[in-house]
């Protein structure tokens, strides 16, 4: 820990990890028991995406073979981004 501390980092350095969903709450379960619920944060990934995953993703959400999904997504991807991008 000292390697982290330095004049320029007076304090501890935040823990980000991810975990497997299928134990995820056993995880923050443990983690809230030992070190109290006001020390654990719970954050989500923020990030963009591009039309064309945007539309596998869903697809694979939805549970719908890769097939249907690619098919769109390739589908005049250009109208598509653009359609997705207007205000």
């Amino acid at each position: 820990m000292n390697d982290f501390l330095t004049r320029f980092r007076p304090s501890a350095p935040d823990i980000d990890l991810d975990f497997a969903d299928t134990r995820r709450e056993e995880v923050i379960e443990y983690v809230t028991k030992k070190y109290g619920k006001e020390k654990l944060l719970r954050s989500l990934p923020f990030g963009t995406m591009e039309a064309r995953g945007a539309v596998r993703d869903a697809g694979r959400a939805l549970g719908m073979p890769y097939a249907g999904p690619d098919r769109i997504s390739k589908n005049d991807s250009t109208r598509m981004a653009r359609t997705l991008n207007d205000d």
